[in-house]
């Protein structure tokens, strides 16, 4: 008895010094131990988690969500073989030519967009484009052999006009100061127009069609101005004429001068014209390569626009139709083609057909976060956790439920499939998917902290900690929040931010 006694002692006494040197250890790591984690990009999700139990599938009222007259009943009760439908079928309609009209208008407009597009796209394509430059760069070298071709007789046609004897020195001078004025612009316009022609020239004799696009457009500027010169030449020579027709009241001394200058304005108008069109089209066909992709980027917003507006105007004809929510039984049926409904009335009861569903109570905190056809994961704890089945929130009553003194709405799941497993009366935990977003930075809310109206974290960077300031996006039900900027994949964030900035290195 005595050992027995001394065994004992010694293992209490062996106990006290373990528990003393394990709370020495305990006492110095959580002293010096700084927690941590690291950011990483992931799926940020939202859930509303609750509990309930698997009912069997009750009635469901269904109505339209527009006024209006039935149009069509698609199934009757006198007829058993239609009574079960499956889940997406209409059941009845309204009339909603207004709303069929929208609908294939707004499909009308996106094709017509999509086309445009690939018209574009066609006639845009890099070979297109390239094949549409060089055709202008052809076309103007044609522009400038043309003008060289006829510049060069009209230059000298010009120049024997203006040395004919009746606008000689002594003519001129017997018809006064402005038949001066008209006789010396003329020739000094020649000479001008000479001149630039015969540097044309130099440039021109080298000029092929297999010339660089640079020596193609020098020239086409080049010849382009010298017409001008040559157009200004001819047109102030004609005035000449003009002039000395009506002061010596003789029509016919300078008619074949008039006639034959007539000709030559004609003939360098028309290749001022082709040169100047030359010249635009080159400049547009370099455009169009700069253009294009914002054409394109252009013509692919509004086709993302009419494709919008082809599904809004799906989502308002739906309105006019009843359709089943799921795999069911028809069970009543009110409504009746010609009759004037009402929205909201119900019409048509049904009830799913080897189909459970979830009832459960969603506390007042969390209502505001879910909505009717969210989807969620439901787990039975007669199957554990590793199965999981899936649910729709198919209803939400609009009256609160006391319990526990708090409010809660009752909420009713669908489950999406039959399954032999599913039983009534099973507890079923529900998690309500709110938001899923994926490539996301999340952290507990904890680690931030706000300074000068501004969130912060603390980091480990090289063992020294640092302050990053950081944006916030959603916050989760789960206390985690979304970092939309301030911190990267890797980032190692301190879950005890230090209070003391001094201590901050």
């Amino acid at each position: 008895m005595q050992k027995i006694k001394k065994i004992k002692k010694t293992l209490y006494v062996v106990g006290a010094l373990l528990i003393i040197i394990l709370a020495v250890i305990l006492f110095k790591n959580g002293k010096n131990d700084k927690q941590t984690i690291i950011a990483k990009i992931g799926d940020f999700k939202n859930q509303v988690s609750v509990s309930g139990r698997v009912i069997p599938a009750s009635s469901v009222d269904l109505a339209f969500k527009n006024n209006g007259r039935v149009e069509r009943v698609y199934y009757s009760l006198n007829t058993t073989s239609s009574q079960f439908v499956k889940s997406g079928s209409i059941l009845a309609q309204i009339e909603a030519k207004d709303a069929r009209k929208e609908l294939h208008d707004a499909e009308i407009d996106l094709e017509n967009k999509k086309l445009a597009l690939v018209k574009l796209q066609l006639a845009k394509s890099a070979e297109n484009m390239s094949d549409d430059l060089q055709q202008a760069y052809d076309d103007g070298f044609v522009a400038v052999s043309d003008t060289f071709l006829d510049l060069s007789p009209i230059l000298d046609g010009l120049d024997d006009i203006l040395n004919e004897n009746n606008v000689s020195d002594s003519v001129i001078a017997n018809n006064g100061s402005i038949a001066r004025e008209y006789k010396d612009k003329s020739e000094k316009l020649y000479y001008q127009a000479q001149k630039a022609f015969d540097l044309n020239k130099k440039s021109f004799r080298l000029l092929t069609l297999n010339s660089s696009k640079e020596e193609i457009e020098k020239n086409i500027n080049d010849i382009y101005d010298t017409t001008k010169i040559v157009v200004d030449a001819i047109k102030n020579a004609k005035n000449l004429m003009d002039y000395l027709t009506k002061e010596n009241d003789n029509q016919t001394e300078y008619a074949d001068s008039k006639d034959t200058l007539y000709e030559y304005a004609n003939t360098t108008n028309e290749h001022l014209s082709e040169l100047l069109t030359a010249k635009t089209e080159i400049k547009d066909k370099q455009d169009a390569f700069l253009n294009t992709d914002l054409e394109i980027q252009s013509l692919k917003l509004d086709i993302k626009q009419k494709e919008n507006a082809v599904n809004e105007a799906k989502d308002k004809l739906e309105d006019y139709y009843i359709r089943a929510p799921f795999d069911g039984v028809i069970t009543k049926i009110d409504a009746k083609v010609g009759e004037i409904v009402s929205s909201d009335t119900p019409l048509i009861t049904m009830m799913s057909k080897d189909v459970f569903q979830i009832e459960s109570y969603v506390p007042e905190v969390n209502i505001a976060q879910i909505k009717i056809g969210d989807m969620a994961d439901v787990t039975l704890d007669a199957y554990g956790e590793s199965v999981i089945f899936s649910a729709t929130i198919i209803s939400i009553d609009q009256a609160e439920t006391i319990k526990d003194g708090v409010s809660n709405y009752k909420t009713k799941f669908q489950f999406t499939t039959a399954d032999d497993r599913i039983k009534s009366g099973m507890t079923a935990n529900v998690s309500i998917i709110t938001f899923n977003k994926p490539n996301v930075i999340a952290i507990p809310g904890g680690v931030v902290f706000e300074k000068e109206g501004k969130k912060f974290v603390q980091v480990e960077v090289n063992k020294k900690i640092i302050e990053k300031e950081i944006i916030l996006g959603n916050a989760s039900s789960l206390g985690q929040v979304e970092v939309i900027s301030g911190l990267e994949d890797g980032d190692v964030i301190i879950l005890n931010p230090i209070i003391d900035s001094s201590e901050i290195k």
